[in-house]
């Protein structure tokens, strides 16, 4: 697989979900404007299984998954990862069970999310909550298009602003 692919998808996953969250968060000064992320940096990935299966195309990583690249981190429970087996590149991301992703002050978490490459959309279910310090927003799902800048957020929507001067 072709790590620094796999570090720029989770990055994407992350930077989406906040940026769309953004918006939501019209209110506060510069929502998610601490969020950085440099794919020149390595990337691990440590969990306490891992099973690769060729005939699938698939990496599945077991127990107390963690991702690691810069300043960004995933955390979950199992990550299923597809990839294209002549090229290496990843196709899809499906990570659950106490899904987290966060970088500094900020976060996202949910019970199961679902990066698919070659259509650009991030699903991410189950209470999903994405935060800034202390501002934050909840629903039961968000889908965003990465290639578009579209997002949308469904199962009783809830936004709580904080000032940033609290």
């Amino acid at each position: 697989m072709n790590r620094r692919f796999a570090g720029s998808l989770v990055a994407s996953m992350m930077f989406a979900g906040m940026m769309i969250a953004g918006a939501a968060f019209a209110q506060a000064e510069q929502p998610f404007s601490t969020f950085q992320h440099d794919s020149s940096q390595p990337l691990e990935i440590v969990s306490d299984r891992l099973g690769i299966s060729q005939a699938a195309q698939t990496a599945e990583f077991v127990g107390n998954v963690e991702v690691i690249q810069g300043t960004l981190t995933m955390r979950a429970q199992q990550m299923t990862v597809t990839y294209d087996q002549s090229s290496g590149d990843i196709r899809q991301l499906i990570a659950t069970g106490d899904v987290l992703l966060s970088s500094g002050s900020e976060a996202a978490e949910g019970q199961r999310a679902n990066y698919n490459v070659d259509t650009g959309f991030l699903v991410m279910e189950g209470d999903v909550l994405l935060t800034q310090g202390q501002s934050a927003l909840s629903a039961q799902s968000m889908r965003i298009n990465l290639n578009e800048g579209t997002g949308e957020f469904s199962g009783r929507v809830r936004t709580v602003f904080v000032p940033q001067s609290q």
